[in-house]
């Protein structure tokens, strides 16, 4: 990572060296321990979907992780094009509703993992059958949306490069590329992770195995939600660095 960083900090132009070490530095923070709460998000909702709906095409975990992180890289395009219009003025604003967007994540991860655990009964438009897929994947893509605003620690060192290059430009259509394939690159972990939960909960078909599954997924949804509301906790104030 320390190496990469000062190749980083040289982009000065949209090239296909620049996109390819941005590409790198997303793939180094999807697979990084700090990126571990999105996993959760991916493999929990997978899992979910695929105990509701058992009839689903094996990929039916593929569809669904590739909605969210494209989710995650749509509001990471309009971020870098933001960059590049407004510089860094678009971070004063970000850090303002930081507080305010974790703490929703972290109450829809929890109403969401509370279902899975069937201890609250709710409709969950993403995790109900459906017979057709491109609305689960839109779904899905909803649901990354607010995602695409969540840090994390070891995302600092390589993004901000990244977010340089598009201020000191002025080009929203760099940043937008750039940050784009950054969010296309850091996805992949997630898309692997959704993959490998849905793929999991048809190793076997009975009751009690995916009675185990959406267990699983629901905790993993709650222990995301605990990551996002300490973040709600920390840029609120409400919580000494």
């Amino acid at each position: 990572m320390t190496d990469l960083e000062p190749l980083l900090q040289g982009v000065t132009e949209l090239t296909p060296v620049a996109v390819g070490l941005v590409a790198l530095a997303g793939l180094i923070v999807g697979i990084a321990p700090s990126s571990f709460p999105l996993l959760s998000v991916a493999a929990g909702l997978a899992a979910g979907r695929g105990t509701a709906a058992p009839l689903a095409p094996r990929i039916e975990g593929l569809w669904l992780a590739a909605g969210f992180a494209l989710g995650i890289a749509f509001v990471d395009a309009v971020l870098g094009a933001l960059f590049g219009l407004a510089g860094f003025a678009v971070l004063r604003v970000l850090v303002q509703f930081l507080a305010v967007a974790y703490g929703l994540i972290g109450i829809v991860l929890v109403v969401s993992g509370l279902a899975l655990l069937r201890i609250i009964h709710i409709t969950i438009p993403v995790l109900t059958p459906s017979p057709r897929p491109t609305r689960s994947f839109a779904g899905s893509f909803v649901l990354g949306l607010p995602f695409g605003l969540s840090t994390c620690p070891a995302c600092t060192p390589l993004l901000l490069p990244v977010v340089a290059a598009a201020a000191t430009t002025a080009d929203p259509v760099m940043g937008a590329v750039l940050m784009f394939t950054f969010g296309l690159a850091r996805g992949v972990p997630i898309v692997a992770a959704g993959t490998a939960a849905g793929l999991f909960t048809r190793l076997r078909r009975t009751h009690a195995f995916v009675r185990w599954v959406e267990r699983a997924g629901g905790v993993l949804l709650l222990g995301a939600a605990l990551f996002f509301l300490y973040q709600a906790a920390f840029y609120a104030g409400w919580l000494s660095p």
